[in-house]
């Protein structure tokens, strides 16, 4: 009983861990998380800190917990800098960081009900989300 406790409360903090999820792959990518690399498929779970690539002539498709989805093209680096959705507590937090590559962004929750908490960073600079949906591209 004891250990079957202690894994559920594993299990349950791991699937809390979770902030988004790859709905759409094309081709191949994978994600650095801490010394690890994972290779993505439809289904796999993203979160805080996790730094997505995807390789030549690839394609992901990603819906994070409030909504918002994230399409980032052939040869992309992105890392999730944080996303924190938790509207009991009324804490939201997305601050993505395009390293290099293409990405189309269109907010959910969070843009909804607190834009000024949307963040979309490029190496130039930020982009400050108030809108709903906006491409960009980083050579």
């Amino acid at each position: 009983m004891g250990k079957t406790l202690v894994l559920m409360v594993i299990v349950s903090n791991l699937l809390l861990a979770s902030e988004g999820m790859v709905k759409k792959l094309k081709g191949k990518a994978e994600v650095e998380r801490g010394k690890q690399v994972i290779v993505l498929k439809v289904g796999s779970r993203l979160q805080s800190s996790d730094t997505i690539l995807t390789k030549p002539k690839s394609s992901v498709g990603i819906t994070f917990d409030d909504g918002s989805r994230l399409a980032l093209g052939s040869g992309t680096t992105l890392l999730i800098n944080k996303f924190e959705f938790d509207p009991n507590k009324k804490k939201y937090d997305i601050d993505l960081d395009l390293k290099k590559g293409k990405a189309v962004f269109s907010s959910g929750k969070v843009g909804e009900l607190a834009p000024e908490s949307v963040k979309f960073r490029i190496p130039e600079g930020i982009i400050g989300i108030r809108g709903t949906k906006f491409a960009v591209e980083v050579k």
